[in-house]
Order: C-alpha cells, then sequence, then structure tokens
C-alpha cells in the first residue's frame, strides 16, 4: 500500500469536470437568450392581441403561446440565474455566522438543492411521459404539450450540474455577468 496515497485530488476532479463545465456555460448562454426572446415574445403576442381585440379581432392562440413562452422563459432562465447567483440570499441570516459557518451553511443548502433538483428532473420526465402517452394537447392551437416538462427537467438538470460545479467550487460563479 502506498504509504503517500491520500485523499483524492480535488484538483484531477475540476480537470475532469472542466470541459463539461464549458459545454454547459455556452449552453446556459443560449439557454438565456433564449429565455429573453421568449419574454419579448410573449409581450409582442400580448400586446398585439390587447390592439386587436380594440378592432374586434384577436390572436388565434394567444393565450397558448404566452403560456408556452413563460415555460420557456422561466426555465431556461433559470440555470443562468443559478450560475451568476443572481438568486436573493439571506444576507442577514448568513452574516450571523462566521466565514467557515458561512460555508458550512451554504454547503449544506446546495446539497438540498442537489435532493431538489434531482426529485424536479425525475418527476418532470414522468410527467413529460404521462402527457406524450395521454396525447395531451393545448385547449387552442392543439399542440404536444408533452416537451414542456421535458424543457423544465432538462433545466433543472442544467441548475443540477452549477450547483454541482458551486460545491467544487465555493464562492465562485460559474458564469460571470
Amino acid at each position: 500500500m502506498n504509504a503517500t496515497a491520500g485523499p483524492p485530488n480535488p484538483g484531477a476532479l475540476n480537470r475532469v469536470l472542466e470541459p463539461l463545465f464549458r459545454t454547459v456555460r455556452k449552453l446556459i448562454i443560449v439557454l438565456a437568450l433564449l429565455a429573453g426572446t421568449a419574454v419579448l415574445v410573449m409581450t409582442a403576442v400580448t400586446v398585439t392581441d390587447v390592439v386587436l381585440r380594440m378592432f374586434k379581432a384577436g390572436i388565434v392562440g394567444a393565450y397558448d403561446i404566452v403560456c408556452i413562452c413563460g415555460v420557456v422563459a422561466i426555465s431556461c432562465a433559470l440555470p443562468y440565474i443559478t450560475a451568476v447567483k443572481g438568486h436573493i440570499a439571506i444576507e442577514f441570516f448568513y452574516r450571523s455566522f462566521s466565514r467557515v459557518g458561512r460555508r458550512i451553511l451554504d454547503s449544506v443548502f446546495r446539497l438540498v438543492a442537489l435532493a431538489l433538483f434531482a426529485f424536479l428532473v425525475f418527476q418532470n420526465i414522468r410527467y413529460g411521459l404521462s402527457l406524450q402517452a395521454a396525447g395531451e394537447l393545448m385547449p387552442t392551437l392543439k399542440m404536444p404539450v408533452f416537451w414542456m416538462p421535458l424543457l423544465i427537467a432538462f433545466n433543472a438538470f442544467l441548475v443540477f450540474i452549477v450547483i454541482v460545479y458551486h460545491l467544487l467550487h465555493p464562492g465562485k460563479e460559474m458564469i460571470v455577468s
């Protein structure tokens, strides 16, 4: 047995995972742009529909389009917000702990978040597949809806990866905004 063998080198793990993190960073940026576009589309459809209704017309499926854009905007923005650490932190609560205490508390919260997002991935995949099996469609546009929970699951999985990054790199954002 090698006497110098100790715990695994965290630098080696980071070197192995860095290509994954680089790819995830690029994907998160693309999804953030998609989220912003969805907000713009949602706004344009809503304003256009309201104006057209003043002239006794409207956009067929406006409600469905706005719902789709809402799902895309929220789910695709979540990985970016997590990567830049843009969530609201409870600073008053954190300040009552020492630096080491804050790191421990942050790590515990991130481990709980990992469990939560793993659960969200699993449940959204199950739900999406059940919607696909049932042939569920949007009320007006008659579009399949199964892909929306799958999109949420995909983005929750990206958040899971971002949280792993934050656990391996405490105090560092994955993407600097």
